[in-house]
């Protein structure tokens, strides 16, 4: 087997409407991992509103009109290091979680660190205890089996690496989950904020 080539980023999104912009990697990941999940997937459509590398090496959070996921790429753990030799042709991109926007009940944070508590009755939006299944384009996502009785709450803790970016992604979390509720979202949860520590 030859060596692998690598390309030195991934392609930037562009769009015929609007301006070139300088790269970003955040940006590029968000529109990669949308384009290369939605095969099959149904994610195509969604509109990327911000992606954030997570303070762990090569996980980040995609943020849309509908969903956050959290996903996770080995070969982009040191993207931002001078030593870094490049991103593979394809690849893999492992899907942590998938959170519906319209379940989640409070978001907040402390520090460097995103709280998202939420409700959802599809065990299949939460976390993964188990193997991730093999999609296309490089693709893996974690599901739970279906469970006996699956819990009514979860909580989801994101870590940045400062808390500047923290403050900035729950800014944008807390604006995206207001303009849903304006369509008609999470009209069923009330939840007393004391009650969530």
């Amino acid at each position: 087997m030859g060596p692998q080539r690598l390309r030195v980023r991934l392609p930037r999104p562009l769009n015929r409407k609007l301006p070139l912009r300088p790269y970003s990697w955040e940006e590029a990941v968000g529109t990669s991992i949308l384009s290369e999940a939605g095969n099959g997937m149904n994610r195509r459509d969604e509109l990327l509103i911000m992606c954030k590398a997570l303070k762990q090496g090569g996980k980040f959070v995609v943020i849309t009109d509908r969903l956050i996921l959290i996903v996770s790429c080995f070969s982009l753990v040191d993207y931002d290091k001078p030593e870094f030799r490049g991103v593979p042709a394809n690849p893999e991109w492992v899907i942590e979680a998938e959170i519906g926007m319209d379940s989640i009940i409070h978001a907040g944070a402390s520090g460097e660190v995103v709280h998202i508590v939420g409700s959802s009755p599809d065990p299949m939006s939460r976390h993964s205890q188990h193997h991730p299944i093999k999609r296309g384009g490089g693709t893996r996502v974690k599901r739970w089996s279906s469970p006996a009785a699956p819990l009514p709450l979860y909580q989801t803790n994101l870590e940045f690496s400062c808390r500047e970016e923290a403050d900035e992604l729950l800014q944008v979390l807390l604006s995206v989950i207001e303009k849903g509720k304006e369509r008609g979202w999470g009209c069923g949860y009330i939840l007393h904020q004391s009650n969530l520590k």
